[in-house]
């Protein structure tokens, strides 16, 4: 596994392209992460993580246009995203129809998140498409926080890592947006009260 300074961001989205699987540090915490397009890297991903294969990615974005091809960006997900995005959120949120099943399960709902990391939005562009992003750590285990603790878990198991730590220590706050219900998935540094007090003052 080779490490990537924040120079040479270009040569790690090349990997990513390739398939392979990358790592690379967020605000929140680090993040695997696989090219979407891809089925095989899909299941590399799956197998490196040790993850339940019922259990989808979450779609990791660099900007909304790129949400439009998975998602309806509008109404309450859009009035949310708007003012919390960039930033440690993800929306569980209805997919479109006829995506790849191996992005929603099935399941009609895909997870999106837009970070807060100006290294991993260049990186996203760089690959031109967006990422498959868990939590660095195998299923079960605390989320890596530095290069260090990624070279100790993955080292010989995914192909490149981009240098750097994270910021926060928290994983991001999840949201489940379904019509005009909010529901509470996993709060982290990004309160729910936070969230539902933002949109009332401005959309009430």
């Amino acid at each position: 596994m080779r490490i990537y300074k924040t120079d040479e961001i270009k040569e790690l989205a090349n990997v990513a392209k390739e398939g392979k699987i990358i790592a690379f540090p967020t605000e929140t915490v680090f993040g695997l992460g696989a090219i979407s397009s891809s089925k095989d890297a899909f299941e590399k991903l799956v197998e490196v993580k040790k993850r339940p294969p019922d259990k989808p990615f979450t779609l990791m974005c660099s900007n909304t246009k790129q949400i439009e091809k998975y998602a309806d960006f509008a109404g309450l997900f859009k009035k949310i995203a708007d003012i919390f995005t960039p930033g440690p959120i993800t929306f569980i949120v209805k997919s479109k129809e006829f995506l790849s099943s191996y992005l929603t399960l099935d399941t009609g709902w895909i997870g999106i998140r837009i970070p807060d990391d100006k290294n991993v939005l260049k990186l996203i562009n760089e690959v031109g498409e967006p990422l498959l992003v868990p939590s660095a750590n195998i299923s079960g285990e605390p989320p890596a926080m530095s290069t260090e603790e990624i070279i100790s878990i993955f080292d010989g198991k995914i192909d490149g890592v981009l240098e750097g730590t994270c910021v926060s220590g928290k994983p991001s706050t999840i949201i489940k947006i379904d019509g005009d219900n909010i529901i509470l998935i996993r709060e982290g540094e990004l309160k729910l009260s936070t969230i539902l007090e933002a949109v009332k003052w401005k959309f009430h």
